[in-house]
């Protein structure tokens, strides 16, 4: 029988969406990874680059994501667009996360880390699971009055993502792949 764990949910609660986090700070002032946050691994960490890239343009969507209660006080016009470009990077953000988690799944599986470490490889999926789960969920309440909410919900989501993810999972990950007798280490 399999047992069922319960696993919260760090996507869904953290700090408030207007700080900027210090990872996020250091790309916006130089545009590249924070040394925290580097793992070591060439794919891996171009496609956290891709991550807190996204996160920069999402914040220069709306002319004042942090303020802005809702979207009533924009033309529409300007809430047309911001509608088709949050839309725009939704699709990219999602296409993004699966292929990532595809990724990342693929190399705990051939690096035997999923048969040596079930436990770390479950905890890493169900927060895949979960930051799916958490985009499909902003994906599925945009509209048109709202879409500055949306972008605050996507820019808290993607932030919690950079600091607890990344630095909680995918730096074990890459750690356990760089071994010296690791069968991915050049990979």
């Amino acid at each position: 029988m399999t047992k069922q764990r319960v696993v919260s949910n760090p996507h869904l609660a953290g700090p408030p969406v207007d700080t900027v986090s210090e990872s996020t700070a250091y790309w916006l002032s130089n545009g590249d990874l924070p040394p925290e946050l580097i793992t070591g691994h060439k794919l891996i960490d171009s496609e956290h680059r891709f991550l807190i890239s996204a996160i920069a343009n999402l914040r220069r969507i709306c002319i004042d994501h942090v303020n802005f209660e809702d979207c009533t006080g924009c033309s529409q016009d300007r809430r047309e667009r911001c509608e088709i470009e949050v839309v725009a990077m939704l699709g990219d953000v999602f296409a993004f996360i699966l292929d990532h988690f595809k990724t990342e799944e693929m190399v705990m599986r051939d690096s035997l880390l999923l048969m040596v470490d079930r436990d770390v490889c479950e905890a890493h999926m169900e927060d895949h699971a979960a930051i799916s789960s958490a985009v499909q969920k902003i994906v599925s309440s945009l509209d048109s009055q709202h879409i500055v909410s949306r972008i605050r919900e996507l820019d808290a989501l993607l932030a919690r993502w950079e600091t607890n993810h990344i630095a909680l999972h995918d730096l074990i990950l890459s750690r356990w792949i760089a071994r010296e007798d690791s069968l991915l280490k050049d990979w």
